[in-house]
């Protein structure tokens, strides 16, 4: 299977990193998409659609106390494609994976494409309330088995690296609290910030297509306009 190396195919490799599952087992091969927003689910089935000429089953799961929807794609060529350009594959927390080489070594379009889907899955925007006024924050974090924190570290690092290609400065990586999982083990987040004097160029460069935290970067970036003299071009 032959796929064009296009930003929109960085920005899906990038969301299946954050929100989905790919399964290779024996005959079966598996693409799996989750997300609480249905209109998410929609758009996600259809940009993969139009890359890859196969079409996605949407159902609903409600065996947690909130309702989320599962997408899956059944097709072990497409599986195979997506291993061939480097995204992960099985229980990503569980094992070692890294920007995919066409990405790093890639674009500009690409590398803000991929950043995109990522911050999509796995970015967050908040803000609270200090002594000293608000404290807006633009965070990604992802867990890792503690047996695999050297490499999560590495692909973190990688994703600022790419960033401040794009003239997006960062606080250094660093390692959060630990979760206890059934199994025994435990896996450890990992995290970046974007510090405050680049979040205009987050804005502009890399930005969310998740309406709700597009809709909070929009409303600091009103708010840090007015403070800084403009940075919105």
């Amino acid at each position: 299977m032959q796929i064009k190396l296009t930003p929109e195919l960085a920005k899906i490799c990038a969301e299946l990193t954050g929100d989905g599952h790919i399964q290779i087992q024996d005959w079966r091969g598996l693409v799996s998409f989750y997300s609480k927003n249905l209109n998410t689910i929609d758009d996600f089935e259809s940009r993969f659609r139009e890359i890859f000429n196969v079409k996605g089953r949407i159902y609903a799961d409600n065996r947690r106390n909130w309702q989320r929807y599962k997408l899956f794609f059944i097709s072990m060529p497409v599986a195979k494609a997506l291993k061939a350009l480097e995204v992960p594959i099985g229980n990503k927390t569980n094992s070692s994976f890294f920007v995919p080489k066409w990405v790093f070594d890639g674009s500009a379009e690409l590398k803000a494409a991929y950043l995109r889907g990522l911050f999509n899955a796995e970015g967050s925007v908040s803000v609270t309330k200090t002594p000293y006024g608000q404290r807006w924050r633009i965070e990604l974090e992802m867990y890792k088995w503690t047996k695999y924190r050297k490499e999560g570290r590495v692909f973190i690092e990688q994703l600022v690296c790419m960033l401040e290609e794009l003239g997006i400065r960062c606080s250094p990586v660093r390692f959060g609290r630990t979760n206890l999982r059934k199994n025994g083990t435990r896996s450890i987040a990992i995290k970046l910030n974007i510090e405050k004097s680049s979040f205009g160029n987050f804005y502009k460069q890399v930005g969310f297509d998740d309406s709700l935290k597009a809709e909070k970067l929009s409303l600091f970036a009103e708010a840090t306009l007015s403070r800084c003299g403009g940075f919105l071009q």
